[in-house]
């Protein structure tokens, strides 16, 4: 029995990039690619759908895939899809570090680009190299990161630095086993060096900034 390919919409709603919400999406064309295995009665389905934002008309590619056996508990066909471009719903922003060292940029652009890839392993990675790097640009020693991450209570509150052992563990089961964290904890870990990226080399410039500012307007005065 043929798969009936009926039940995919002609309008649906897909996360806009653009609009930066989910949007109604028009069907534009559509193209699908049928495989037959004739001895097992099987049949799959590679399709490709361009749809347009309503909105914005900004355009998405979807792919979808089915199979003969892909179906829920009531016999309903189910569809996997994937979009391109890549939806950016849960995607990380960039923030602009301008005091943050040349090499520590690369990093962290480098940590969200992988992210926002769902690279997982690599992102933890670069999360364990950032961390990495801090300590070897503000001159914490120590004979591993474990020692050097409790020797940030120089320049850290120790709350801080105690709960940093987490991005460390999260690094080293991905350098070391191979083992893919979950989102969630990498979106956190991102957070949090964000946070320290901003106390340790941002927060001093912007307090210096409005500081000279406000001698200015006294000078003024």
């Amino acid at each position: 029995m043929s798969i009936d390919l009926e039940s995919l919409p002609a309008r649906k709603r897909i996360y806009c990039n653009r609009c930066k919400s989910d949007t109604n999406h028009e069907l534009k064309s559509e193209h699908h690619r049928d495989s037959y295995y004739d001895e097992a009665n099987f049949q799959e389905i590679i399709g490709f759908r361009f749809f347009i934002c309503a909105g914005c008309e900004t355009g998405v590619l979807e792919e979808y895939y089915t199979n003969t056996g892909y179906k829920d508990d009531n016999e309903k066909q189910l569809f996997d899809y994937e979009y391109h471009p890549i939806r950016s719903e849960f995607h990380v922003e960039r923030k602009i570090f301008i005091k943050l060292p040349k090499k520590l940029n690369t990093i962290y652009r480098e940590i969200l680009n992988a992210f926002n890839s769902e690279a997982n392993v690599l992102c933890a990675i670069g999360i364990r190299a950032l961390l990495e790097g801090i300590c070897a640009d503000k001159k914490i020693t120590g004979t591993n990161l474990s020692e050097k991450i409790d020797n940030l209570d120089n320049i850290l509150p120790q709350n801080i630095v105690d709960n940093l052992h987490s991005i460390r563990f999260i690094g080293n089961s991905a350098a070391h086993e191979l083992s893919s964290p979950k989102r969630i904890d990498l979106r956190l870990a991102i957070d949090i060096l964000q946070d320290i990226l901003n106390y340790l080399y941002e927060l001093d410039y912007k307090t210096s900034r409005l500081n000279k500012s406000y001698k200015t307007i006294e000078s003024g005065s």
